[in-house]
C-alpha cells in the first residue's frame, strides 16, 4: 500500500475538491502524520464524490504498474515472483480435483499476465468477447475440452474433461472490472470508467466495507464458497490485514479446526504471529530480520528455526528446493 499511499497524497489534492472533500482529506492526511494506519485514516472519506476520486486515482496508478511490467512479464524480461510456484501447484493438481482456487486482494492484472506466460489456464468467472459478464458457470465451461476414448470394438466415444486451471478470485475487484447496465462485467476496453459506469474496486477504509456490501455476491460469493469447501490454506506474501480474505470461515477452520495452513512472507508482524498463537497447525515462513536468511515458526516449537544459507521465504526458492520444481 506504500506506493499507492504516496501516489494518493500527491494526486488527490490536484482534483477540483468541494470545501467538505478538502476537510475529509485533510483529516486523512492528519491521521496519517500521526503514524496512524493507511486503511484506517482512510476512514475519513465518507463523500461519495471523493471515494469517487479515489478510485479513479488508484486506478490510474494500478495501470502505471500495469504498464511498466505487463509486457516485460509476456516476454520473459521480468518474472512474477509466484510464477514458478502457481505453475507446479497446478501442474500437480489430481485428477479428482482439477482446480486451484486462488483469492487476491490486488487491482492490477500481473498475475493474469505472468499465468498467460506460463501457459496456466485460469478463469475469473468472466465469460464473452470483449465485454465480458460475471458467469462462473459459462466461465467454468471455457475450462473443458473433449477427449475422445476407445468405446468398444472399433468405437469411439467423446467425453467432457476439465483442464486443470486456476479459479481466480479478485475479491477487491480489478482494473479491468465495472458496473455497467445492471451487470458486473470485465473489460481491458476501458482505460477509463466511461460516464454512468462504475469501476469495480474496492478502496481502502471503511468505505471499502460499506461497498462490499453492494457487491458482496459478485466479488465474495464463489470465494466464500472455496474457503467453505477446503481445508488446507497457503498464503503467499499477505500481511493478514485484510478481513475479507481472512473472514470468520477461515479463522474457524485455523484455530478451532486446525486447518494445515502455511504462510510464506518477507516480513513478520503482529498479526501474523497473533495468529500463529492460536493456530497449532500453521507454519511461517519468513526472512530473517537482520539478514536474507530464513525464519521458520509453529506454536507447537519454544522457538524459531533459522535456515541460515536458505531463502526459502523467496516464492521462486521455495519452489525449487521444497516443492522440487
Amino acid at each position: 500500500m506504500g506506493a499507492l499511499e504516496h501516489y494518493l497524497k500527491a494526486e488527490i489534492p490536484k482534483r477540483n475538491l468541494t470545501k467538505q472533500q478538502k476537510i475529509e482529506w485533510k483529516n486523512v492526511l492528519e491521521a496519517l502524520s500521526r503514524n496512524s494506519d493507511f486503511e484506517a485514516a482512510m476512514n475519513g472519506i465518507k463523500d461519495k464524490s471523493l471515494l469517487k476520486f479515489v478510485i479513479e486515482t488508484t486506478a490510474e496508478q494500478v495501470s502505471i504498474v500495469n504498464r511498466k511490467n505487463t509486457f516485460e512479464i509476456l516476454n520473459r524480461e521480468k518474472s512474477w515472483p509466484a510464477t514458478s510456484m502457481f505453475k507446479r501447484l497446478v501442474d500437480r493438481l489430481p485428477e479428482t480435483d482439477r482446480t486451484l482456487h486462488v483469492a487476491t486482494p490486488n487491482y492490477d492484472l500481473l498475475a493474469e499476465y505472468a499465468f498467460a506466460q506460463a501457459a496456466i489456464c485460469y478463469t475469473t468467472g468472466f465469460w464473452g468477447g470483449i465485454v465480458r459478464k460475471l458467469d462462473w458457470i459459462q466461465a467454468e465451461r471455457q475450462m473443458t475440452y473433449a477427449e475422445k476414448i476407445p468405446s468398444g470394438r472399433s468405437k469411439v466415444t467423446s467425453i467432457t474433461r476439465l483442464k486443470k486451471h486456476i479459479r481466480l478470485y479478485k475479491v477487491h475487484g480489478s482494473l479491468n472490472t465495472f458496473f455497467f447496465e445492471d451487470q458486473f462485467v470485465e473489460t481491458d476496453a476501458w482505460t477509463k470508467a466511461p460516464e454512468n459506469v462504475e469501476r469495480l474496486m474496492i478502496t481502502p477504509g471503511t468505505s471499502k466495507h460499506e461497498k462490499l456490501h453492494d457487491y458482496r455476491g459478485a466479488l465474495l460469493g464463489e470465494y466464500d464458497k472455496a474457503v467453505r469447501g477446503h481445508s488446507a490454506f497457503l498464503f503467499l506474501g499477505f500481511g493478514f490485514n485484510d478481513t475479507q480474505l481472512v473472514n470468520n470461515a477461515i479463522s474457524e477452520k485455523l484455530k478451532q479446526n486446525a486447518s494445515p495452513a502455511l504462510i510464506i512472507t518477507r516480513s513478520t508482524n503482529s498479526r501474523i504471529e497473533s495468529l500463529l498463537k492460536d493456530c497449532k497447525n500453521t507454519w511461517l515462513v519468513c526472512k530473517h530480520p537482520e539478514n536474507n536468511s530464513t525464519q521458520v515458526f509453529n506454536k507447537n516449537y519454544q522457538d524459531w528455526l533459522n535456515l541460515p544459507d536458505k531463502e526459502l521465504w523467496k516464492f521462486d526458492r521455495f519452489t525449487t528446493e521444497i516443492m522440487g520444481g
